[in-house]
């Protein structure tokens, strides 16, 4: 058989087997042959991308170029698409970007590569990017339209479809899946109807993705009726439709159609795949239901779906989030070959339970078993020092990243922001966000945080409005920041206008948290009953937090009618609260009122409730180093009380001498 022909035959058996997602013999082909042809590493690529394995599509890529092979546009349209579909970064899209048009192929108006290309930077980089790739097309087709839509918003992409219909585009089911899957809003749901019925007139409602993706739409905008009867009125259905409703459920916070529509879809035939227990998963998750992770654990089991990696990270991460740890500890305990994602999924779960301690001892456990941690591991890590405030351990992590080559990572980096503002070295912090790529939204929010802590207001402010212009759209935790740094800079005018711009300007729903900065900014500078309007006023029920910032802010200003109003609120959801009774006290004692002062101490020793000691800690040397309210029990307690009383007369000399210098001005002002 001549060489040719070899080549088509093996090209054509890999293709064959991936097709059929029968991966170990495409490999197994691949490794037994001996013709070094681009055309069948191409289809190598390609089989990897088509089964989801796109670390192995990229470094089988990696390896031609490393051989020398010639290069053809399919092969770089394969890897774009592996870059499209995986978590990248943008900067390899552009080295592949830069090698399409060193060898020419860009020249040649190939529309499937200018069209790849254009995917990758519409998912992996910003708007900017997609825009600039589209620009680039000079005869854009029907692909290249839809791609667009994607990476718009959903304003946008709706008046881009009006402006296809209008010049008689010949848009397709494609079309139509992206547009609708952008319209995730209640404002934007009168546009996507009229898609919807544009689909009707136009036969392409019968279509099942297209009937995907409308439920999919009717979901996101809370309209779970209207989704429910778009799946009713489907005259064929597949796993993805009772997936999107499935989802939509669990969007709308439906726990029990969630379960009911599960044991539906069984009884119709169907079998969940990852996607629907995934979705299962993020039902028990959200609803912080242990029963319900329970019995998907069980069904797990039986389907026999234990032992696969994707499942066991999941129900590691699921029983987690229902703060039932010692679950999560015994699904990992119970994976026989622990691979890198049960590490991470592991030590993700200690860090948001609490048990920082242990997450640091099971990242140190995985480099000692010899893997191979990657950005995942690193950010999990370095959370756990941030939470123990360890600036030098996240030193000892920045300095490992730059080692493995992970620290612009948007994960690594944004956690290095974080760990290095809250240990005070704000100019680190920004020394490692400089040299991060700015696409990503965590990163701009962790710098943006970082700036409110350190009580940097204008950079704040700057730092946002930079953020925005560069078409990163900010989120709950990008106005936290920004209403955080108004409540301690003093801006009431500024905090109003953020919390109004929120939803009327980006869409973004404000929580409980956002409406606590402004209580706590109103509190600050007294103005008590515009506190207590918004907390009665704000379209959310109020919590024991926001009553305790309320009753705090009595307490500074010495207001008995409202701190009693607030103390009683406060008392109600946390009858236990030791702060409820120690604040309205120091209020009735300021104002003379003692009998009053009395009786809620004698209601605290009824209760059996007391005030906890405050807690400071301090690393020295790596060793942490805590003291409660009054404690001598340190081994240094007595050159520890030496030092504060040195500080001490050091701070009344400093304070005299300044008194000093301000009558001495003042005389010479007199005399002037």
């Amino acid at each position: 058989m001549g060489f040719l022909s070899a080549v088509y035959v093996i090209t054509g058996l890999l293709d064959n087997y991936s097709k059929v997602g029968e991966l170990g013999l495409a490999e197994k082909c691949f490794e037994e042959c001996p013709l070094f042809d681009s055309g069948v590493w191409t289809a190598m690529v390609s089989g990897y991308v088509k089964n989801g394995m796109i670390g192995s599509a990229v470094g089988t890529f990696k390896e031609m170029l490393d051989l020398g092979l010639s290069l053809n546009e399919f092969c770089l349209t394969s890897v774009l698409a592996a870059l499209s579909d995986g978590e990248f970064d943008v900067k390899q899209g552009k080295q592949i970007h830069c090698l399409s048009i060193k060898v020419g192929f860009l020249c040649c108006d190939l529309m499937p590569l200018s069209n790849a290309l254009l995917s990758m930077y519409c998912r992996c980089g910003t708007k900017a990017d997609g825009l600039r790739a589209f620009w680039e097309i000079q005869e854009p087709d029907v692909v290249s339209w839809s791609t667009l839509i994607r990476a718009l918003d959903g304003e946008e992409a709706l008046g881009l479809f009006k402006f296809l219909l209008s010049r008689d585009v010949d848009v397709n089911e494609f079309t139509l899946i992206n547009v609708l899957s952008v319209i995730d809003k209640p404002e934007l749901l009168r546009g996507g109807k009229q898609i919807q019925a544009w689909c009707f007139r136009n036969g392409l409602a019968s279509i099942v993705s297209v009937g995907n993706a409308l439920v999919s739409m009717h979901g996101k905008c809370g309209q779970i009726d209207d989704a429910k009867q778009v799946f009713d009125e489907m005259a064929e259905r597949d796993i993805v439709s009772w997936n999107a409703l499935i989802a939509a459920c669990v969007a709308n916070c439906l726990p029990d159609r969630v379960l009911w529509l599960f044991s539906w879809m069984q009884h119709s035939s169907f079998k969940p795949n990852i996607s629907t227990l995934s979705s299962l998963f993020e039902a028990a998750s959200r609803f912080s239901t242990s029963n319900l992770a329970a019995q998907i654990h069980s069904y797990i089991i039986k389907l026999g779906h234990t032992f696969d990696d994707r499942i066991a990270t999941a129900l590691i991460a699921m029983y987690g989030k229902c703060d039932r740890i010692d679950e999560s500890k015994q699904v990992f305990d119970e994976v026989d070959r622990r691979v890198l994602v049960h590490m991470n999924a592991m030590a993700s779960t200690f860090v948001q339970a609490g048990h920082h301690a242990d997450a640091i001892k099971l990242f140190k456990r995985t480099r000692h078993m010899g893997m191979e941690v990657d950005n995942v591991s690193l950010s999990v890590v370095v959370k756990a020092y941030c939470a123990l405030t360890s600036i030098e351990q996240g030193r000892n992590m920045h300095s490992l990243a730059l080692k493995l080559g992970i620290d612009r990572d948007s994960l690594v980096g944004s956690g290095l922001v974080d760990i290095y503002c809250k240990c005070g070295s704000l100019g680190e912090a920004i020394k490692v966000f400089e040299e991060l790529p700015k696409s990503n939204l965590a990163t701009w929010n962790a710098m943006l945080t970082g700036y409110a802590q350190h009580g940097c207001y204008d950079k704040v402010i700057s730092h946002f409005k930079k953020m925005v212009e560069g078409g990163i759209d900010p989120d709950e935790i990008t106005f936290l920041g920004v209403l955080f740094a108004s409540c301690h800079g003093g801006h009431v005018e500024e905090a109003y206008y953020y919390l109004n711009s929120m939803i009327k300007d980006h869409g973004v729903v404000p929580s409980l948290e956002h409406y606590a900065c402004v209580v706590d900014l109103l509190g600050r500078v007294g103005q008590l009953e515009e506190a207590k309007r918004i907390i009665d006023q704000m379209p959310l029920s109020s919590d024991a937090r926001m009553w305790q910032i309320f009753l705090t802010a009595c307490n500074i200003h010495v207001n008995v009618k409202l701190g009693e109003i607030a103390a009683q609120e406060l008392l109600k959801l946390e009858p236990d609260n030791d702060s409820a009774y120690v604040l309205l006290s120091n209020i009735y004692a300021m104002t003379g009122k003692w009998d009053e002062v009395r009786e809620l101490r004698r209601g605290m020793r009824e209760r059996t409730v007391w005030k906890e000691p405050g807690c400071s800690w301090i690393e020295v040397k790596g060793s942490i180093h805590s003291f409660l309210a009054s404690d001598l029990t340190h081994p240094q307690a007595s050159e520890i009380s030496l030092m504060l009383e040195e500080l001490h007369n050091v701070m009344m000399i400093t304070k005299s001498e300044a008194d000093g210098n301000l009558v001495q001005a003042e005389d010479l002002v007199a005399l002037d």
